[in-house]
């Protein structure tokens, strides 16, 4: 069995009450990754490094991409998080432990394979930016789109990126992970979103990830200690009380 982990933004707490609910169940075999481990939350370097050691492959997200490129086309409270967090690494880590972060940082993957299955931060079509929207699936929005989504692999795709849970299914819908906590895959394809660690936006304040079996998708949540990661947001004046505040509401 395979854990599915993504979008932790720095957000300690989250991942600790994860790995914890992983360690619990006994039998994962390995945990993967998807990306943004870092940005938005206070906690950026415990995170990637803990990240570093527990799961067997980290993809590159958009915020891990930010750090070493720059926070382009970011919101100007992302890119606040983004500099601050640039700033907190070097700040941190020094000589060889500093040059070890870093390059392990510009060096993760966009993409990786296992089989029939592809695994991205964002999307097939653009592994570190592009979002895959339920509202890509609206009557007038662009069709293209999700027909080469859907033919860029052969089975599952697995992503994170919009913290929104769910599956996307062939014939164009989007199935919410409460309404599908359990989900055969075994047959067909579809996009399946694991959610996110540390700033779920889809209405539950719980951390997300994804437990995979081969056959079928198992959606976990987890409480955590949000008063915690909160109250360490608002006392850092570059992180902004509006990334505290929506993980109460889950938004």
């Amino acid at each position: 069995m395979i854990a599915f982990i993504s979008d932790i933004h720095s957000n300690w707490p989250a991942l600790e009450a994860v790995l914890a609910d992983i360690d619990a169940i006994g039998d994962v075999e390995r945990i993967i990754c998807l990306g943004d481990v870092i940005g938005y939350g206070p906690h950026p370097v415990i995170c990637f490094e803990t990240v570093a050691r527990r799961c067997s492959l980290v993809l590159m997200g958009n915020h891990e991409h930010a750090v070493i490129h720059g926070p382009y086309l970011f919101n100007p409270q992302a890119r606040r998080a983004i500099d601050w967090t640039k700033e907190t690494l070097y700040a941190t880590l020094h000589g060889d432990k500093r040059s070890q972060v870093l390059s392990l940082l510009e060096n993760l993957p966009i993409r990786h394979e296992i089989g029939d299955i592809l695994l991205v931060h964002a999307s097939p079509r653009d592994p570190v930016m592009e979002y895959i929207l339920e509202s890509d699936l609206w009557e007038g929005a662009n069709p293209a789109k999700m027909e080469e989504i859907f033919a860029a692999f052969d089975h599952l795709c697995f992503v994170g990126h919009t913290h929104r849970a769910g599956v996307f299914t062939e014939d164009w819908c989007f199935l919410h992970a409460a309404d599908v906590p359990e989900f055969d895959v075994s047959d067909g394809r579809y996009v399946i979103n694991v959610g996110s660690v540390g700033q779920p936006r889809d209405r539950d304040p719980r951390a997300c990830y994804v437990l995979f079996t081969g056959d079928a998708v198992y959606f976990r949540r987890v409480s955590y200690d949000i008063d915690a990661v909160a109250g360490d947001i608002r006392a850092n004046d570059a992180l902004g009380n509006r990334s505290a505040e929506r993980l109460y509401r889950g938004e």
